[in-house]
């Protein structure tokens, strides 16, 4: 019984130091006292002796060292009923178990050794299933059934435990780490439980608000168009709304008189054509000739034809325009501009008119 009891004080010592060593990495330390039932082998004892189920009460001591793993020391002093012969017999059981926390939960699975002293001692092997019901985060009631196995006569026991648990310093958070709805945040952080699954949630567990990156009023999951300009006016798809608008640009060139020769050129003005028939690939030009007053008009057809053949040939050979994209057409002194007979209204009317019509789209603005 000394023995026991001193073994019973030095665990009490080693536990209690290694709590207070322990606390800041918060494993969860506890200690409980209990009452149970404990049911002995009714001839466990001498002969025309049997004693029947009896009651105890004990204390435990306990380490829980991650989510899954833990181990307790326990002390019970027992009082079995005799069903005939001697009295009453009391006596006390020592031990050690480790426990596992079935899917990191309240529910444990424990086993371990006990030395049993009544009569005399008694080396045995329990195994037993248990459950941690928490009342808060330091106080929590104890259940366990637990059968007992006897090295020497093996006999079967077995006993019925409740019991009240107090934690110290930090517990564990209750042992739970489950996530019971999937969403990525444990039961014990999750402020949100039992979202549908497979919604997006935040670093608490509540659905996420939905998300408007480019902040054009279709959320990111429907938008098709990210990053629409702030001020364009988008669909119900997230993108920009376009109207066709068109586009104009003009080209002329004067000629000397009788002459379909380039001589004065508007660099500027040609660079500015190109660039456009460039930018709108699929536009064609026509290339409009037109020659002044004098002369005949047999004459003057013809030379506004040759005038809008080299405007043609220039853009093709200068400036690599296709072609096929360019048309040369005459129309001699039929579109005068200046119908005086002036040298001022000739040296007009000697011209090229090129036009070129692009459809684009444009943003329409909110």
């Amino acid at each position: 019984m000394k023995t026991h009891t001193l073994a019973l004080a030095i665990s009490f010592a080693f536990i209690g130091a290694y709590a207070n060593a322990q606390e800041a990495n918060e494993k969860e330390i506890w200690g409980a006292i209990f009452a149970e039932h404990y049911s002995v082998y009714p001839e466990k004892f001498e002969p025309n002796t049997a004693y029947d189920s009896g009651l105890g009460w004990g204390a435990e001591i306990g380490m829980k060292l991650n989510p899954s793993w833990g181990f307790r020391f326990e002390f019970a002093k027992l009082d079995l009923d005799a069903e005939r012969g001697s009295g009453n017999i009391t006596g006390e059981r020592i031990g050690v178990d480790a426990l596992y926390f079935i899917e990191q939960s309240n529910y444990y699975i424990f086993a371990g050794l006990k030395n049993q002293r009544l009569d005399e001692s008694y080396r045995m092997a329990d195994l037993g299933l248990g459950a941690h019901w928490h009342i808060n985060d330091k106080w929590k009631v104890v259940t366990e059934l637990a059968g007992y196995y006897d090295f020497g006569q093996g006999n079967p026991e077995y006993s019925a435990k409740l019991g009240l648990a107090y934690s110290f310093g930090k517990t564990a958070s209750k042992g739970v780490t489950k996530d019971s709805d999937n969403d990525g945040v444990i039961d014990q952080r999750d402020l949100c439980p039992n979202t549908p699954y497979g919604t997006a949630v935040d670093v608490d567990g509540c659905t996420l608000k939905a998300m408007d990156s480019d902040n054009d009023g279709v959320v990111d999951g429907q938008d098709q168009c990210a990053n629409t300009p702030i001020n364009d006016k988008i669909d119900v798809k997230g993108c920009s709304v376009f109207t066709d608008e068109s586009l104009t640009m003009s080209l002329k060139i004067l000629f000397d008189n009788n002459s379909s020769m380039l001589t004065n050129i508007d660099v500027e003005s040609v660079d500015e054509f190109v660039a456009f028939m460039r930018r709108y690939g699929t536009t064609n030009a026509v290339i409009e000739g037109y020659a002044s007053a004098p002369g005949t008009d047999e004459y003057n057809m013809q030379l506004s034809v040759e005038r809008a053949k080299a405007v043609r040939q220039y853009l093709i050979d200068q400036h690599g325009i296709n072609g096929e994209r360019l048309e040369a057409v005459g129309y001699g002194e039929t579109k005068l501009l200046d119908k005086a007979n002036t040298r001022e209204a000739n040296k007009k009317n000697r011209r090229i008119e090129a036009h070129v019509t692009a459809t684009v789209k444009i943003a329409v603005t909110k």
